[in-house]
């Protein structure tokens, strides 16, 4: 269901995002340095990106594909009211 894979890519950023808030939480405790943070989030960062490219690509290719199908369809239909 599309709704579903639009559903997981949102929790997968809401996910990064908890991750990123925890780690500074972290860093305030002084469990991890500032510095360490730093270092650590383009990682983050770059992995959720990729991630998100990806589902977003795939998902454009789908999207294309429903437009045309749709679109003809509806082509069809119009076609025949028409008549």
């Amino acid at each position: 269901m599309k709704s579903g894979i639009y559903d997981a890519l949102a929790a997968i950023n809401r996910g990064f995002d908890l991750a990123l808030e925890s780690l500074t939480i972290l860093q305030n405790e002084g469990v991890l340095s500032a510095e360490y943070i730093q270092d650590q989030t383009p990682f983050i960062e770059l992995l959720r990106a990729d991630l998100n490219y990806m589902i977003v690509h795939k998902l454009s290719a789908r999207e294309t594909e429903d437009r045309e199908h749709y679109r003809k369809m509806r082509d069809t239909i119009l076609a025949r009211l028409k008549q």
